[in-house]
């Protein structure tokens, strides 16, 4: 029943290295950005192929009847009520900063991201039912983090030409 869903996203940057009020040495820090976003995205890989509706399965048995091995028709597995999409939603913001003409440079991130709706085995059935447990929208996961990257850039003459390089270090 919910075989399309919504999922928005937005972003927004301030670059307030370019304001007019912005007075800091250019030559010590040129560069100051503050970022922001949201975003979610859908997510329906934990099902096979029409599993969000009941079929039959056919198959072969391994019994002959005039020497022929017979098929037969098992009954559908049971479906969960309301299956929908999981759904990760990622909150993120983010500080750029550029130091001696951006030959060196700072880049950090703080992001939560909160999955709902994960399609997981559902709750055990009793072996007298008959099938196996059918998958459903049953978990919910966050997760919390931080990246941080320093770069330094830079270049000089070798041999009469530019040689350029940059060392960079990411946690």
């Amino acid at each position: 029943n919910h075989r399309w869903a919504f999922f928005p996203s937005v972003s927004a940057g301030w670059r307030v290295s370019q304001e007019p009020w912005w007075n800091v040495n250019p030559n010590f820090m040129n560069n100051l950005k503050i970022r922001a976003s949201y975003g979610a995205l859908g997510n329906a890989n934990g099902l096979g192929n029409y599993q969000y509706m009941q079929t039959l399965g056919v198959s072969t048995s391994s019994f002959l009847i005039n020497g022929v091995k017979q098929r037969y028709v098992s009954s559908p597995s049971p479906l969960p009520e309301d299956l929908t999409w999981e759904t990760a939603a990622t909150y993120d913001a983010g500080l750029d900063m550029g130091f001696l003409n951006n030959r060196l440079t700072f880049t950090g991130d703080v992001y939560a991201r909160k999955t709902t709706d994960m399609i997981v085995a559902g709750p055990t059935v009793p072996a007298v039912f008959g099938a196996s447990s059918p998958k459903g929208n049953y978990a919910d996961m966050s997760t919390y983090g931080f990246e941080l990257s320093l770069e330094w850039k830079d270049s000089f003459q070798l041999g009469g030409k530019p040689f350029n390089y940059s060392i960079k270090g990411t946690l």
